[in-house]
């Protein structure tokens, strides 16, 4: 994994500098080469998501019950991240309304996901209380 890590901080230094240099005179083509390198990044992390995403069913499968409490964390974890990308592939594309449009649209996502979570807690408080 170490070495995987290494060449993909490899790509994205190099994707960030050809960006820097091409951002003068072509700042389309610059964007383009920003966006490939994201794009390679999101390759190269596949197969570790992968082994994360097994290594968190097994340990939710062996909890009693929390399933309805993990996993709308675990999936609003998965939608900050993407939104954190993509908002910052908007940024550097000059586009910060867009940006933060993208920022409300992801939180409005996360809170719809975090819903379960929220019932969840309420039908507790509600046990608690009588």
């Amino acid at each position: 994994m170490s070495g995987q890590m290494v060449t993909l901080i490899g790509a994205a230094l190099a994707a960030a500098v050809l960006a820097l240099v091409l951002k003068k005179d072509s700042p389309a083509l610059a964007l383009m080469v920003a966006v490939a390198g994201v794009l390679v990044l999101m390759t190269g992390l596949i197969e570790p998501a992968g082994q994360l995403i097994h290594a968190a069913k097994s340990l939710l499968s062996e909890l009693d019950g929390s399933e309805t409490i993990y996993v709308p964390i675990i999936k609003a974890v998965g939608i900050a991240a993407a939104v954190r990308i993509a908002g910052a592939v908007c940024q550097d594309a000059g586009q910060a309304a867009l940006a933060a449009q993208l920022e409300l649209a992801g939180t409005a996502a996360a809170i719809v996901v975090c819903l379960p979570l929220l019932t969840e807690v309420l039908e507790l408080v509600n046990r608690m209380i009588a």
